[in-house]
């Protein structure tokens, strides 16, 4: 009897042994699970070296406000157009997945990269609008071509869809020569200068050769990447 207690307390110690490593175990195990999150939420703010976004945005009025972005390393380039009457061109760069940039006519854009898509919030004439753009394979990106003072810039979206608008360049829309009195004043005189401009949706573009007609001019468009700029 003696002896079989004896056994019996082994057995009894060396299982509370093998819990305390267990739980030892366990407690690694957690940690190294709780890290894993970490590591990753890191490296998610981190955009691809090259890749392209796309969005479209519901407008009050019942139209799409479409947002196409850019990334090549650190610079971004990225175009909104409702298709009709309205545009804004972003150029800048990113910092730690992140990116605010304004449009030459203080629009803003403010996002960041949270692993799979681009997350943020566009500002134009005043409007505010959230998107979550994914990552589009190419052809799918923007384009743009210009012609005798003319220009025509598209977003080709995945399922082939095209989107876009063309601006008549001119002195009268021009903002690089505004002195900012004060800031009301600023951005009165932006307000005016965005009016004056001359918008109509874009020509057709014909998908895969990205030829099109602007200002009576044939041309082929080029597609937009992150280092992309326009005058």
């Amino acid at each position: 009897m003696r002896k079989h207690l004896r056994t019996l307390l082994a057995c009894v110690i060396a299982m509370l042994a093998l819990g305390t490593v267990a739980a030892c175990s366990g407690g690694s195990s957690t940690t190294a699970n709780s890290a894993t999150p970490s590591s990753s939420a890191a490296a998610a703010k981190d955009f691809p070296k090259s890749a392209h976004y796309i969005a479209d945005m519901p407008m009050a009025d019942g139209k799409t406000m479409t947002i196409g972005v850019a990334v090549e390393g650190d610079k971004i380039a990225a175009y909104a157009c409702d298709g009709l009457k309205d545009e804004a061109w972003f150029f800048g760069t990113q910092k730690d997945g992140s990116l605010d940039i304004k449009s030459k006519y203080q629009d803003t854009l403010k996002a960041s990269f949270n692993g799979t898509a681009v997350v943020g919030q566009l500002t134009m004439n005043d409007v505010n609008y959230s998107f979550t753009a994914p990552t589009v394979a190419l052809p799918s990106a923007m384009y743009t071509a210009a012609a005798n003072g003319v220009r025509a810039s598209w977003v080709v979206r995945p399922d082939n869809t095209i989107t876009g608008v063309q601006f008549a360049i001119s002195k009268d829309s021009d903002t690089s020569d505004l002195v900012q009195a004060n800031e009301q004043q600023f951005r009165d005189q932006v307000r005016q200068r965005r009016q004056a401009r001359l918008l109509q949706p874009a020509p057709p573009l014909e998908f895969g050769t990205w030829r099109s007609t602007v200002n009576g001019v044939p041309v082929t468009a080029t597609r937009v990447d992150g280092d992309t700029r326009l005058g």
